[in-house]
Parts: C-alpha cells; structure tokens; sequence
C-alpha cells in the first residue's frame, strides 16, 4: 500500500507540475499563401476549364537568387489551385518569380514577413505584393485570385 502512495503522489506531482499553463506550447506557423489562376472576362477557373493543362508544372524561382523554391502541379482536390508554404518562419523580404515550367511568368510575389516572439509566436506580414498581375483576395477563404487576360 505504501509504495502504490509513493506512485500515486509522485504521478500526482507531475501532473500537476504538466498542468503550469507556462509550459503551454503557443506557436502558429506562418500560412500558406493559396493563388487561383482565373479568366480575367469569364471569371472561370483556367485549370478547371481546360485552357490550362492542370498536370503543367508550375515553378517557384527566388528573384534572389535563381533557386527554385517549388516545383509542382495545382491541386485539382481543393479547386485547382496552387499553395506557397514555409513564408515566414523567419524575418525576411523575399521575391520570388512564379512561372510555368520552361515557359511564360505569370506574376512576381514580394513580401516582407516579421516572426513576432512573446508569449505566443507568429507571423505578421508587414505587404504581400503581387506584381504584373491583377488579382483579388477572396477575404472569407484567403485565396489570391490571379486575373489573368487570355485574349491577347
């Protein structure tokens, strides 16, 4: 009886040292950045209505350094479109060039992400431009929607 006490108090003890709200792990990771490629006139989809080959590679070039970031098809599960991941982890200005593979640009992407440290750790994105390229920001899903005229 006397070492299940023992076990009882010594498993009590670090549940409640685990219980210190302290030691509560408060990191959100920066957000992925989601683009649609859209028929400037019709408003379609251009992967979705075929003017676009969906298994087209679509490469991500640092400006900076002309290293390629990403390489990758859209994703036709979440409505053809293309993900950025891993901005902001750090403090960091970065342009980058997203094109098709051996082929046109379709935009420029610049940002400035700041990684905030405190209590809880985050990142705030002091501008996100898109340049060479019109585009709306659907503001309830997040996704960049990138104008694009297909008639010159």
């Amino acid at each position: 009886m006397t070492k299940l006490f023992k076990l009882f108090s010594l498993f009590l003890f670090f549940a409640i040292l685990g219980c210190s709200s302290d030691h509560v792990d408060c990191t959100t990771p920066p957000e992925h950045f989601v683009f649609q490629f859209i028929d400037k006139d019709s408003g379609e989809n251009l992967f979705s209505n075929g003017t676009f080959d969906a298994k087209q590679q679509i490469i991500v070039i640092s400006l900076k350094d002309a290293r390629i970031i990403q390489l990758s098809t859209v994703n036709t599960e979440k409505g053809y479109t293309l993900s950025i991941g891993d901005i902001g982890w750090i403090n960091e200005k970065v342009s980058y060039e997203i094109a098709f593979y051996q082929g046109k640009t379709i935009f420029s992407l610049n940002f400035d992400a700041e990684r905030v440290s405190g209590k809880c750790n985050y990142t705030k994105y002091n501008s996100v431009q898109i340049i060479n390229a019109d585009f709306e920001l659907d503001k309830k899903t997040g996704i960049y929607k990138i104008l694009i005229n297909t008639k010159k």
